[in-house]
């Protein structure tokens, strides 16, 4: 009589059953620390957010009056690498402003505690199953998963929970890509998944630490009256404007 054996009850090789144990730990301390990770380049984009809409209009007078000095010049000498460089100040310019108008049309969601509780745990949840490095052995896979973290990232960004909750969904409801079993890995393929957790970890620790030194990150988090700040900038813009003006005037 055959007896019907479940899959959990099959024999698993022990260095295989040794590396699944060290990648079930390493899975939820990664999407911790890409979650900490996203949540840090969050803070940094937000006081940029903040400056183009406090500072905006400052910034792309600066600009303009940078180029316009630029192609005054460009016109003077004739020659080519200040042609270029009066292309790159007008390039800067419209980039500039449209990063300005970015910045006070699309203004990110502010979650209350535990909308923001619920969104970082979704997003460390998803990032466990659908980080593309989970799936490096087979391209197709790998591409939706990449597809699907841009559109996980993006939410996050402009926290919106309820794009959050539907991406986790399409998780759940197996419509990215149905779950693979561990076991059908050799160990080669786990070892090599194993070396790619560790190198992560250790990547995503030195990209927290630098974004974390950033002084754009230290003075979102450091409790800093950015009212004060963005004021004494807009003093400095002032000036910066008033000698740009001058230095124009007199050419």
């Amino acid at each position: 009589m055959l007896m019907n054996v479940q899959p959990s009850q099959l024999t698993i090789h022990p260095a295989k059953a040794t590396l699944l144990a060290h990648i079930r730990v390493l899975e939820p301390q990664i999407a911790q620390l890409e979650e900490e990770k996203a949540a840090c380049q969050y803070q940094i984009d937000q006081y940029y957010r903040l400056f183009r809409l406090y500072l905006g209009d400052l910034l792309t007078q600066t600009i303009d009056l940078q180029m316009q000095l630029a192609l005054n010049k460009a016109q003077k000498t004739g020659r080519r690498s200040d042609a270029e460089e009066a292309q790159n100040w007008r390039d800067h310019f419209e980039q500039t402003n449209q990063a300005v108008r970015e910045a006070i049309a699309h203004q990110p969601t502010n979650l209350g505690e535990t909308d923001e509780h619920e969104l970082r745990r979704l997003y460390r949840q998803a990032v466990t199953v659908a980080h593309p490095d989970r799936h490096i052995n087979d391209p197709d896979r790998t591409a939706q998963a990449t597809a699907y973290m841009m559109r996980l990232n993006d939410a996050y960004k402009c926290r919106d929970l309820v794009a959050i909750r539907r991406l986790v969904q399409e998780l759940d409801d197996g419509r990215l890509f149905a779950a693979q079993p561990e076991t059908i890995y050799d160990l080669e393929e786990l070892r090599q998944w194993h070396r790619r957790l560790t190198n992560r970890q250790t990547g995503l620790q030195t990209e927290i630490d630098q974004l974390k030194a950033d002084d754009a990150y230290r003075l979102m988090t450091a409790n800093t009256d950015l009212i004060a700040h963005f004021s004494t900038l807009r003093d400095s813009m002032l000036q910066q404007i008033d000698h740009l003006k001058h230095h124009l005037q007199s050419l």
